[in-house]
């Protein structure tokens, strides 16, 4: 039934996008660097962003297969992991994957009703984790001609549509994009404040504000991984079978999975547990 709507805290939700040589991958990390103190690096790029571990500390997991599942068990592994921020850079080569796979099929009507529940499961992914999320995605390029500082006309590359999914940013809190003077302007945002903004060099100042606007609200409830985490970490410890946890939570309180529990019931079921 309807309840009266609040504002609860959450993790944060960006899609940084902009043209080869904006920056997309060093102001994911000048800005994840002052959301949290741990940053997990899904890195698409043959490595490119080590090259900026003197200047910021972070862990690095190279991908060089784009199936949307190798990235969803990155996502996982780095949630379990608690990592206070997960960078995915870029994930517009699971876009890529999704392209080869299509075009490869005989019927590519057929072919896409396949590869929609693959995307809408790493979309669940990013949206399911317990830690910010920053996601960084190409831009088609194009050349326009610009009078410059002599008066004498010069191309300048600019940054169109993201090469990604339509619409993709409508499932991130904030979406902007990166200029080649590495100016990112916010072109969609819930958070009001920051609403069509721009910031030179994003990094601290824009995640203080972020940060403001994220912790601004009442706590919010425990997600389903993390309730998931906890149990099977006790299981673990305990030495106790899936199954038999099964049926404790289902004795107990008539459900089949931590998921379907309140926070209180997964810590009841943890204190049983680990009388076990």
């Amino acid at each position: 039934m309807f309840q009266k709507a609040t504002k609860t805290q959450s993790k944060l939700r960006l899609a940084l996008s902009g043209p080869s040589g904006s920056g997309k991958t060093y102001s994911a990390l000048a800005i994840a660097q002052h959301l949290g103190k741990t940053i997990a690096l899904l890195d698409t790029e043959h490595g490119s962003a080590s090259k900026y571990a003197d200047r910021f500390d972070f862990d690095v997991c190279n991908l060089d297969d784009f199936h949307p599942s190798n990235y969803i068990k990155l996502i996982k592994a780095a949630s379990s992991a608690e990592y206070d921020v997960i960078i995915i850079d870029s994930l517009s080569h699971a876009w890529f994957w999704e392209l080869d796979q299509t075009s490869k099929a005989a019927n590519s009507f057929m072919a896409w009703g396949n590869v929609r529940p693959l995307e809408r499961a790493l979309v669940d992914a990013m949206l399911g984790s317990p830690s910010h999320v920053i996601a960084t995605m190409r831009t088609k390029t194009e050349w326009v001609i610009e009078e410059n500082a002599k008066g004498k006309a010069a191309p300048r590359k600019i940054g169109t549509a993201p090469i990604q999914a339509s619409n993709i940013e409508y499932e991130f809190d904030l979406a902007g994009e990166l200029d080649l003077n590495h100016i990112l302007t916010i072109s969609k945002s819930r958070c009001p404040d920051l609403s069509n903004t721009t910031h030179h060099h994003p990094s601290k100042e824009l995640a203080d504000r972020l940060i403001n606007w994220l912790t601004d609200g009442s706590p919010a409830p425990e997600s389903a991984q993390s309730k998931c985490d906890r149990v099977k970490a006790a299981r673990e410890e305990a030495g106790v079978d899936t199954e038999s946890v099964r049926i404790l939570i289902k004795n107990q309180f008539g459900r089949t999975s931590p998921k379907q529990l309140t926070s209180e019931q997964c810590d009841q079921i943890i204190e049983l547990i680990s009388q076990r």
